[in-house]
């Protein structure tokens, strides 16, 4: 057990060297999930990769004892079980350590335990939460569930959720939503909206779900369908931080991990990024309060006979926008409201740069161009 406990504080270190880290904690929970994930022996390979995908023949280069063939297997199997990433057709394989979120957590759609949700709760409250959300550039954003509520229009295409799906060019795959299954397993049902595919993938991102029968391919209205299901039923969509996302989650308040972790904090706007806050016309509002219960981050309240919008809380999603039968409600620009990354590559390297340093980073390529592990 002492050597078992070793290798998977080993892998904890290895992982927290990602641009979202993996923190230690007091209680030890996240050497409990890598236990639930990784074999000791999976453990000690998972050491062996880096966060850029590299081929069998790279990664075997440091893994003494094993053929190419042998340890290809392996990293397949790792893979197909959600503990790494595996990119690439068969025959050209390449394979990367994964961070929790995103990344481990979600590609246990379908294969998750209640023992494994607690952990991944309990990690949240104790730690990984603030390494997830206390990043500067986030790993998503929100979007307006409908580009019409924005009173004034001077972002771009990347804040219209239908032109980013109806103007793209496919495939989509749409999943079952991971966070809602968690909940499921749980004991707390989602209490927002009966559907459960509602994650999904974009682009070339689409087809390894497809191909593995883990996502169902999804047609334009379908996808655009869901956008409507998400504006009637108060849901959030988050999709990756970029200009030409990957993916689009369709979140509740009550299930989401990143919506109730970024709830519990005082300021809920600082650890989501959007640009846009809601706002209320008082002289339009008739103090009905049907906006309250549809806002993720408690961030209306009813002064003088009418609904106001705290801003410390509100994430500027819609939600409330929809909701409100006298159309008081529009979402204005945040000062400073800007365009995402470029892709995900951009991400991840202004994220490294915020946590690392433009020398640490530098160094972590380094090491990469001499085939050491990231």
């Amino acid at each position: 057990m002492d050597d078992a406990a070793g290798v998977y504080r080993r892998l904890q270190r290895h992982l927290d060297q990602l641009p979202i880290g993996f923190p230690a904690t007091g209680s030890g929970v996240e050497l409990r999930i890598l236990g639930r994930l990784f074999t000791p022996e999976e453990a000690e390979l998972a050491l062996l990769l880096s966060a850029l995908p590299e081929p069998v023949q790279a990664i075997a280069g440091r893994a003494a004892g094993w053929t190419q063939a042998e340890l290809g297997a392996r990293l397949e199997g790792l893979s197909k079980k959600g503990a790494i990433f595996g990119v690439g057709r068969p025959g050209a394989r390449r394979y990367a350590k994964a961070p929790l979120a995103i990344g481990i957590y979600e590609m246990q759609v379908d294969r998750l335990t209640p023992e494994l949700q607690a952990d991944f709760e309990q990690y949240a409250r104790e730690g990984f939460g603030q390494a997830f959300l206390g990043v500067k550039t986030k790993q998503m954003r929100t979007v307006p569930v409908n580009a019409r509520f924005v009173a004034e229009r001077v972002v771009g295409r990347y804040d219209d959720a239908r032109a980013l799906l109806g103007g793209g060019a496919g495939p989509w795959a749409v999943l079952n939503c991971v966070c809602r299954q968690g909940r499921e397993l749980l004991g707390e049902p989602c209490r927002q909206t009966d559907v459960r595919r509602t994650c999904l993938a974009i682009g070339p991102a689409a087809r390894s779900p497809i191909a593995s029968g883990v996502g169902e391919p999804a047609t334009r209205d379908e996808v655009l369908a869901l956008v409507d299901r998400a504006e009637a039923d108060g849901m959030v969509l988050q999709p990756s931080n970029t200009r030409d996302p990957v993916f689009m989650c369709f979140c509740c308040g009550c299930c989401c991990g990143v919506l109730r972790t970024a709830k519990q904090f005082p300021r809920p706007a600082q650890y989501v990024a959007s640009n846009h806050h809601a706002r209320v016309d008082a002289g339009l509002c008739t103090g009905c309060e049907a906006c309250q219960p549809r806002c993720p981050m408690d961030a209306l309240r009813t002064s003088d006979g009418a609904s106001v919008v705290d801003l410390d809380r509100c994430i500027g999603c819609g939600a409330c926008v929809a909701g409100c039968p006298a159309e008081a409600i529009s979402l204005a620009p945040n000062p400073g409201a800007s365009a995402p990354p470029r892709d995900l590559k951009s991400l991840y390297a202004r994220i490294a740069i915020e946590r690392f340093g433009l020398l640490g980073t530098a160094r972590k390529l380094g090491r990469a161009l001499l085939r050491r592990p990231v």
